[in-house]
């Protein structure tokens, strides 16, 4: 109860409601897909929160597989991924995104993440029980955006054969070796998480837009309201830096197919770390490709199209 009255008191934020978020008003208009279906909706999950998913499939064509997308930190599926899953979905995918706890217009305080196994077992339990069941014929792929490639890479790692292969897109799967706190102050956060998890009060250096190659608007960068321009909360910094490090003792355990990109002027996420996992990686079917001038955010940018071209490639290719 203090801690709560303390956080209110102090760090409060409209978007901390999901009622202020879901009451948003999208900038894009679906109904003008001219060759495209839309539906969104809640998917409950096992802790019987409302998670918000979008499908986007061609309207006249019978789907040729399927596709979800996994966003990454402190984002959501509501306004970046609109345009990609809108050509995926155009080149005869069906395509499904779903907002983790806390983000976009799921249940949960903002970006607070108590517990990555949970965002890791709601995702996997939406792919058997939503996903897998619609058109169970087809193959189903994962693509993974910074968190979401390590959410990908647990899921796929955790649950054999719950698809068919996974795009990682700039993965976040380890943590520069500079970068990592001391022993003692692991221990201290550690600790702190027990009283204050949800207070967002560690330094923060980035902003939204760097990730963004210089070129992409600024003005587009900053239409998603629902992007978390916080300082990162305790316990999901904590999570992040805990997963990351479990991604990187087990890459020699990753044998699924997989395709990994990166850019090479990324400064949230390092290319050398995607390097690592090509190389340490067990999987027969694997893939990688830098971009010399790409950013963190590969989707948005003057090589979005080249990117794009390089996705639907190696996806058509294993359909």
């Amino acid at each position: 109860m203090f801690h709560d009255l303390l956080y209110n008191a102090i760090f409060f934020n409209k978007f901390d409601s999901v009622l202020n978020r879901r009451n948003l008003t999208y900038t894009h208009n679906t109904t003008n897909m001219l060759n495209i279906l839309y539906d969104d909706g809640y998917f409950t999950n096992s802790r019987n929160m409302k998670l918000y998913f979008q499908k986007y499939y061609p309207k006249k064509l019978k789907p040729i597989a399927k596709i979800i997308y996994l966003h990454g930190y402190a984002s959501n599926n509501s306004y970046w991924s609109h345009n990609f899953c809108t050509k995926l979905a155009e080149q005869g995918f069906c395509i499904y995104t779903l907002d983790y706890e806390g983000h976009g217009k799921s249940d949960g305080l903002w970006v607070y993440i108590k517990d990555f196994s949970l965002v890791e077992k709601d995702v996997a339990d939406f792919l058997k029980k939503f996903i897998h069941i619609e058109y169970p014929l087809l193959k189903t792929f994962l693509i993974g955006d910074s968190m979401g490639g390590a959410v990908a890479i647990n899921v796929s790692r955790k649950n054999k054969k719950i698809s068919s292969g996974c795009i990682l897109i700039a993965p976040m799967i380890k943590i520069a070796d500079e970068a990592k706190p001391s022993q003692f102050l692991h221990n201290f956060l550690i600790n702190l998480c027990k009283y204050i998890p949800t207070f967002p009060i560690l330094p923060n250096s980035t902003t939204p837009e760097s990730g963004f190659h210089p070129l992409v608007s600024r003005s587009i960068i900053y239409t998603n309201p629902l992007i978390y321009n916080q300082k990162p909360r305790l316990k999901t910094a904590l999570e992040l830096y805990n997963v990351s490090c479990s991604i990187e003792q087990n890459l020699d355990k990753i044998n699924f197919p997989f395709f990994v990109i990166h850019g090479k002027q990324d400064k949230l996420t390092n290319c050398e770390h995607s390097n690592l996992l090509y190389n340490l990686s067990n999987s027969e079917d694997k893939m990688i490709k830098i971009y010399e001038e790409g950013f963190h955010c590969l989707l948005d940018g003057p090589f979005e199209a080249l990117i794009l071209d390089d996705i639907l490639k190696w996806l058509k290719k294993r359909i």
